[in-house]
């Protein structure tokens, strides 16, 4: 069987559905409140029908039981994707699905509902919800009792051509306007936890909620989800690869081969006009490639191409970087960010808190990676022999506490652990502003100030750990006594931290509003020329790297910095001064502590 088969849409009405679907290629009728169109399923809510051809008539259930070929997997089981167009014309309920273990253990259905959403049209200024800012069960049950759920979503701005992977576990709703392509596990298992209050048309009565279910299936704290898109080909772009499907983006305006893979695929058309072999499709169809078949495309089109994904494992690095305001825990493949989860560090919880859930966000990545090795980047002083931090300023109360034992026996994988600013420095020197120098020092300036360095791609470390430790220097004796660092110190005055105190002192909205002010700029870049100034005579390298959050308003500052450094030094040593920005986009710390 090599001919591709196309399959008719099977619209469904819905309380908050509307018209727009006609927009993109469905026909409706006009009295009818349409909010899904499902293209591909042989759920038990909805299958659809091959529309022409040797099977026309056919439902995917049938095709599914009686002609494995076609599909190039076992069929044993349910078939593993559902595939729908949805108009949300009115907001949809917020809601959670579950994982397939809850799914198994609360609904005894196969599959849960991994979903990703693909938006093909929204309002100009949309957003829709994703996550929330529980950090935990006991306060989302303390919300609900006080009904202030609403208060604690969380919106994440969408355009057309946006694309969203929603995995289970995650709050989330489409809002008023949005109309997106849903691919997802076969699954129409929905925990609702709002509505609106709206009233069911059929019933008079508000449609029913899922609370208790729900709690038992949302992750706390919200983890969120980033995967790069990755470019393939000019014309041809990953935009997911999960356990469940991958999904490919494809801009046609010429020929292309669709390479035949041993799973079936599947065809979305999202605009224009485009061939399969000798047919011709617009926007809406939907075509199921055969296993095994190489596929002839052309015309002038965006489609998206999708199907299961292998059960293959690759072998990945997971790197974690546990920062005093945020977490984040990524796969790693060399000096690529594969995926990353990130969620709030929260130090008053504790550490057995965020080990806990470094533990929940590496095994959702061990489901999908052969994971080989885990490197954690974590504020200092610490002892990195040990695994063990020691007093981080950022992390009080966090004293002696042992990170890299629990996660090996929970994993069984080696795991190392290391000063956040020296995984960032391995990471840059390896990777990033540093890589073609053999000499190379790192200064982080954000949350708080940390420096680290990197010669011949090795990592200096210091007889006790706390080479590069550059924040704790004394810049000036004057300024507020400080609980762990000397007074006066780098970190004190330049970081940050101390930007925002200076900040609500001046009585500014921002760090970035205290450096448009001419005196308070001249007053940081003084403090951090100094430390840079220190680093040169110190170590002379031949490259200092500089990165953090307060980079990210480097254009208020840089070229004074550059001055003020100069000044610092010997004349003789200002020629070869060479500054520069961090490269590697925030991630130099994720990715240094997998290198490690």
């Amino acid at each position: 069987m090599n001919e591709p088969i196309v399959f008719k849409p099977l619209t469904k009405e819905r309380i908050w559905g509307g018209q727009q679907l006609k927009q993109h290629g469905f026909v409706i009728s006009d009295d009818q409140k349409t909010g899904e169109a499902w293209t591909l399923s042989s759920h038990e809510h909805g299958v659809t029908l091959v529309q022409s051809g040797q099977f026309s008539g056919f439902s995917l259930k049938e095709l599914w039981s009686n002609h494995p070929e076609i599909f190039g997997m076992d069929t044993s089981s349910e078939f593993p994707l559902l595939m729908k167009w949805i108009d949300a014309s009115s907001h949809l309920s917020v809601q959670v699905h579950p994982n397939d273990t809850d799914a198994q253990r609360l609904e005894q259905q196969p599959f849960g509902k991994n979903e990703c959403w693909y938006i093909v049209d929204c309002p100009e200024d949309a957003s829709i919800i994703y996550g929330h800012t529980f950090q935990s069960q006991a306060e989302f049950d303390q919300a609900l009792e006080e009904g202030v759920l609403q208060q604690h979503l969380q919106y994440v701005p969408v355009s057309k051509g946006d694309f969203l992977y929603v995995p289970a576990g995650t709050v989330h709703a489409l809002t008023k306007g949005c109309v997106v392509l849903e691919i997802q596990q076969n699954s129409d298992t929905t925990y609702r936890l709002y509505d609106y209050d709206r009233l069911d048309p059929a019933t008079g009565v508000p449609r029913p909620l899922h609370l208790e279910q729900a709690r038992q299936v949302i992750q706390f704290p919200h983890f969120h989800y980033h995967e790069p898109p990755v470019q393939l080909s000019p014309f041809q772009k990953s935009l997911t690869h999960t356990p469940y499907f991958f999904v490919e983006e494809w801009t046609v305006r010429n020929s292309h081969v669709i390479p035949a893979r041993s799973f079936f695929q599947v065809i979305t058309v999202i605009e224009g006009t485009i061939r399969l072999n000798h047919d011709q499709f617009t926007a809406g169809a939907t075509i199921l490639l055969p296993a095994q078949t190489e596929q002839k495309i052309s015309g002038n089109g965006l489609v998206l191409l999708t199907g299961p994904s292998s059960r293959t494992k690759r072998p990945l690095q997971i790197g974690v970087d546990l920062g005093g305001t945020q977490t984040r825990v990524a796969a790693i493949d060399q000096e690529t960010v594969v995926k990353q989860l990130s969620f709030p560090t929260h130090p008053s919880a504790g550490p057995a808190n965020a080990i806990n859930q470094l533990k929940c966000a590496i095994q959702l990545f061990k489901q999908e990676f052969d994971i080989t090795r885990i490197g954690i980047a974590a504020p200092g002083p610490l002892d990195a022999k040990t695994g063990c931090l020691l007093s981080p300023p950022n992390l009080p109360g966090w004293t002696r506490v042992n990170l890299t034992a629990p996660l090996h026996s929970a994993f069984d994988v080696p795991v190392s652990l290391e000063n956040d600013a020296n995984a960032a420095a391995f990471g840059e020197a390896l990777f990033g502003a540093g890589k073609n120098f053999s000499s190379v020092y790192y200064v982080t300036v954000s949350t708080g100030i940390g420096g680290g360095y990197v010669y011949e791609k090795q990592l200096i470390r210091g007889a006790n750990g706390c080479a590069g430790e550059i924040g704790n220097t004394i810049i000036e004796f004057s300024g507020s006594p400080h609980p762990v660092l000397n007074t006066g110190s780098l970190e004190g005055l330049a970081s940050g931290t101390a930007l925002q105190l200076r900040a609500r002192e001046k009585q500014t909205s921002s760090i970035v509003t205290l450096l448009e002010d001419q005196e308070e700029r001249t007053r940081f870049i003084a403090y951090l020329a100094t430390g840079l100034a220190n680093i040169i005579h110190t170590v002379d390298p031949d490259v200092i790297v500089i990165g953090g959050g307060v980079t990210g308003s480097a254009d208020l500052y840089w070229e004074q910095l550059l001055a003020a450094v100069k000044e610092r030094v010997y004349p003789s040593l200002r020629p070869n001064i060479n500054i520069r920005l961090a490269t590697l986009q925030g991630h130099a710390g994720v990715i240094g502590a997998a290198h490690l």
